[in-house]
């Protein structure tokens, strides 16, 4: 992933940043919400 977001950033950062974060914000929702659904499982 490193190497792809540094070839994304070395072409057009201010075009792709946007599409960038918000593919991460998208990522890191999707990991929170079934971390979420774990834990209320374990819980209940």
């Amino acid at each position: 992933m490193a190497d792809i977001e540094s070839i994304v950033f070395d072409q057009n950062e201010e075009e792709l940043a946007p599409a960038v974060v918000v593919a991460t914000i998208a990522l890191l929702a999707v990991f929170l919400v079934g971390f979420l659904f774990q834990v209320v499982g374990m819980v209940t």
